[in-house]
């Protein structure tokens, strides 16, 4: 049993006299916000949280419950000052990334344990859980940004320290310390992505389907074709084929043969059974024969049962597994919970309608008489003047709202960013002020001030998202924490929580109506009053209304935003969605994908990483450092925070912001490594619609002028339509569309290019949920093409051949799934098999090459040889050799392409300079320099 495990099973032995499921799930909610406060108290440096959410005693939770026994308290003691830099040895902040994990595990497993109506609407556990999840990104992408690959490419001491960006991050280290497993790393998936969504996406599929069937007379069309039977089929003569024919004839006569002469033995048998027998039986010896043959049949199957047993008492024998029957009864449960969970949210969302209706009725009156006398009285104020200002015929009612919340008592949060906001504005109109001045004057380009370098961000700071989890424990806390649901074991909705719940909606539609009433009796008032006082304030307001109107205009005019290129062809203009949609099925770019999940994408955790990260790394031919290869958990994990977790839900991608927000992701590495498989199961996690414009699919698609355009207008409109998002665009070899050249084909790939760069930036904003996903198998070598695909993806992911151990698990995994999948009972086949050698012989080799391999070894016939002929290592040699193997000169061209597109290169260069004295002038230098550097720009 994992450690996790045997904690959750003490956590729940703890709650054991708890008498209702309601209570249990409370109690684990409870002791996850003293979690929760510990690890926000440790990220903010904040000594009296700490000691206030119980840090300061581990073995005591602070209202006298068993403390949860979660490692926050193993952080160690010598914390950082508040001032600190978030440096490669500063372990508190990946502890956090680690705990975040942890967390929203946790989350996932107890929000199962609610049914009771008014928490589910209210959304608590679900929003502490998204905003776990935004926590987890934020993090994520601090230890990218802040983390270099090696020590080697920090600037010396004395030099300010720079980011730079580097994907894959080391923990083993701090596993080690917390004597943690690495699956502690592992990002669970929320179900809700897709079950809270099941109906949206079962609309959307059958529309999918209905168009490929009434234009394509097809039910699906796959993202990949299967894989050809005779893919690796060696060359032969004609001789050898006739051969080989004549071979295969030959044995299918003869079995043919040996069915014929075994039917006319049959029918002899019959025929002599006929003869001997009178063609009478007596009734009660057939009933004795068949009595006797039923009796046999069932003492064989005992004594074989008994003698299974036995086995497997003495230990000669692994017990036969019961996990199957358990998983089913485990899945029933889950269903029959959710199913509850839906029945009475919608029970809930009956009674807060009848709830509103009633609370109109009774307490709306009054509502609106005391809101009516509320503001009457303002307005009486400021026309007589008795609040100490001179007196003012209000117009409407905004100086009511202004008088009643002033603005300094708006939140800090909101106030920090206006003013932030305000800063950047400023600075960027002091610098257009400046290019303006240095635009007509040669010299004065010196004279400059230099751009700031980013500083590395605080190592404990305050957040407005952790403020957002307080503020949420606290509402738990209030409300739910010491709530007794003794009276309540099915947990429906509780009527006083409603009324509460549904008491501010009414009141605030009761206000709009009674500001709504209130204005239009003003400007009745105003209307009167203006009407007898004609003349020169007359003439004035009229030259104020076209001031007016003049600067309404002009804002108008900001406001308007460029159409889209494809706005401007007359074939699209008039089309809405749902016949862009049929539009690209009929072209057969919306495709079928297979149904995989990130864990499908095997592979070991890397154990030494920070050793080797540490290490001096060089490469033997350039003398210059070599990073690491990733390991197919940090893939794993990549792809889920970058793609899954901020598409899955709708509240979480807007939230992220600007910069880390993820619009497009880079997939590279050799041919049968996974990229397409990834593409795949990220579409899967979350329900996604899957466009497919790969070079394959739009090579001689809509040739002509305007055929580009086309493509990827449809595409991206689709996409960013809600009601069938969220939305993955695939682009395999995505290096033919950003290839160089000056004459480009009216059909090709690389014709998207223009349109794709266009549509990617300014149709894509952060609350639409799509992504776009490019792979690529054989790097490009030009400058121009590795500087267009660096801009044009945010995150760019190696995928590599996999190292040995995940080349032991490939095999070990594959072959079990091919045995099991046949439906046949073959025991012991693996014990005889050395997965080991397996992996040893197959290094260099992609784990695409390791599947087809074992699928053409282990074929149906051969899995029911497996008891009288056992596998062997040999089998799998012959057809693994006719697989492409990467070779030095692939993997050495893919770490000259990952140096250039992370700028690896110019980083270790301008570190060499610094560390050997030499002047680095990172402006550009020379004006030749500049001028390059600012045409780059």
């Amino acid at each position: 049993m994992s450690a996790g495990k045997r904690r959750w099973e003490s956590s729940r032995s703890s709650c054991a006299s708890r008498t209702t499921p309601l209570e249990w799930s409370l109690e684990m909610v409870s002791r996850l916000s003293q979690t929760t406060a510990c690890v926000l108290a440790l990220e903010t440096h904040d000594a009296p949280s700490r000691r206030a959410a119980g840090a300061s005693t581990p073995g005591e939770h602070p209202r006298g419950l068993p403390a949860l026994q979660l490692p926050v308290h193993q952080v160690p003691a010598d914390l950082p000052e508040a001032g600190g830099v978030l440096r490669r040895h500063d372990a508190p902040t990946e502890a956090s990334v680690r705990q975040e994990v942890r967390r929203s595990r946790w989350l996932q497993s107890i929000f199962l344990f609610f049914l009771h109506g008014d928490m589910l609407l209210d959304g608590l556990p679900r929003r502490v859980l998204e905003m776990v999840m935004l926590r987890v990104l934020q993090l994520k992408h601090l230890l990218v940004k802040w983390n270099p690959p090696s020590p080697e490419l920090q600037k010396p001491v004395g030099h300010e320290e720079e980011a730079f960006p580097w994907e894959y991050v080391n923990l083993d280290d701090l596993l080690v310390d917390l004597k943690l497993p690495p699956e502690t790393l592992e990002v669970p998936i929320p179900r809700y992505f897709k079950e809270d969504n099941t109906a949206a996406i079962r609309h959307r599929d059958n529309i999918v389907s209905g168009y490929m069937q009434l234009q394509l007379k097809v039910d699906s069309v796959w993202v990949e074709e299967a894989d050809a039977v005779d893919e690796f089929a060696e060359p032969m003569t004609l001789e050898q084929a006739i051969a080989v024919i004549q071979r295969n004839e030959r044995g299918r006569q003869g079995k043919q043969r040996a069915l014929v002469v075994e039917d006319l033995r049959k029918d002899e048998k019959r025929g002599n059974f006929a003869a001997s027998s009178d063609g009478d039986m007596d009734i009660e010896v057939a009933a004795a024969n068949v009595q006797r043959l039923y009796r046999g049949f069932v003492s064989r199957r005992f004594a074989s049962q008994e003698r299974e047993t036995e086995l497997a008492f003495i230990g000669m024998k692994a017990p036969p597994p019961k996990e199957d029957d358990l998983a089913v009864e485990l899945q029933h449960v889950y269903e029959k919970r959710k199913h509850a969970q839906h029945e009475y949210q919608e029970e809930y969302v009956k009674a807060v309608g009848d709830t509103t209706e009633k609370l109109r009725e009774e307490e709306g009156p009054e509502m609106r008489e005391l809101l009516r006398e509320e503001r009457t009285a303002w307005i009486t104020s400021r026309i007589e003047g008795t609040d100490g200002r001179p007196p003012v015929f209000p117009e409407g009612l905004e100086d009511f709202y202004k008088d009643k919340e002033p603005t300094g008592e708006v939140k800090d949060g909101e106030d920090n960013a206006a003013e932030e906001a305000k800063k950047a504005k400023g600075k960027g109109d002091d610098k257009g002020k400046g290019d303006k001045k240095g635009k007509g004057k040669k010299g004065k380009g010196k004279s400059s001030e230099p751009e700031e370098i980013e500083k590395p961000p605080p190592l404990q700071a305050k957040t407005a998202l952790t403020d957002a989890i307080m503020e949420s424990v606290t509402d738990f806390e209030t409300i739910w924490q010491d709530r007794d649901e003794v009276a309540n074991p099915e947990q429906r909705h509780d009527v006083k929580l409603t009324r509460d719940e549904v008491r501010p909606n009414v009141l605030e539609e009761v206000r709009l109506q009674v500001d709504k009433m209130l204005v239009e009796n003003l400007k009745k008032i105003k209307e009167q009053v203006d009407s007898k006082s004609k003349g020169k304030k007359g003439k004035g307001k009229k030259g104020k209304g076209k001031k007016g109107k003049g600067k309404k205009g002009k804002k108008d005019k900001k406001k308007k935003q460029k159409p889209l290129p494809g706005d401007k062809v007359s074939e699209l203009k008039n089309m809405d969605e749902d016949q862009m949609l049929g539009n690209l099925i009929n072209t057969r770019l919306v495709n079928t994908y297979v149904p995989h999940k990130i864990k499908d994408f095997v592979g070991d955790f890397n154990y030494l990483g920070t050793l080797y990260q540490h290490a001096e790394r060089k490469d033997m031919d350039t003398e210059t450092f070599a990073p690491q290869n990733p390991s197919m958990a940090q893939i794993r994990a990549n792809v889920t925070e970058y793609a899954v977790l901020p598409l899955g839900s709708e509240d979480v991608k807007p939230k992220l912001g600007k910069e880390l927000n993820v619009k497009s992701l880079l997939l590279y590495g050799p041919p049968g490594t996974g990229k397409t498989m990834l593409a795949q199961a990220v579409a899967n996690e979350i329900g996604a619609l899957f466009i497919n414009l790969s070079p394959e699919r739009t090579n001689g698609l809509f040739p002509g002028k305007n055929g580009s355009v086309k493509i990827v207008h449809l595409a991206f409109k689709v996409a960013i339509n809600k009601s069938l998002g969220p939305v993955v665009i695939y682009i395999d070899e995505v290096n033919q569309i950003f290839a160089g050249g000056k004459k480009k084909s009216s059909d090709g790939a690389s014709r998207l290019k223009k349109d794709l760069i266009k549509y990617r930036n300014d149709c894509l904003k952060e609350e639409h949920r799509v992504i776009i996903i490019g792979c690529i198998s054989s790097p490009p070598t030009s400058a121009s093409e590795i500087k267009d695909i660096r801009s044009f993806f945010d995150k760019h992911l190696y995928l590599p051949c996999p190292d040995y151990a995940s080349r032991m698990m490939l095999w070990r995994q594959f072959v079990t799934k091919a045995v099991e999948e046949s439906g046949m009972d073959a025991p012991g086949y693996a014990d005889e098999l050395d997965f080991s050698a397996l992996a040893q012989i197959s290094g260099g080799y992609s784990a695409g090459s390791i599947r087809q391999t074992v699928s053409r070894v282990l074929t149906h016939r051969r899995i029911q040889r497996l008891a009288t002929r056992p596998l062997g290592e040999k089998e799998f040699l012959g057809p693994i050799s006719l697989f492409p193997h990467a070779s030095a000169g692939s993997e050495e061209a893919f770490r000259n392409f990952t140096r250039e597109l992370t700028g690896l290169g110019k980083r270790l260069e301008i570190v060499d300079k610094l560390r050997r004295g030499e002047p680095i002038d990172e402006g550009g230098g020379k004006k030749k320099g500049k001028g390059k550097k600012g045409k780059k720009k």
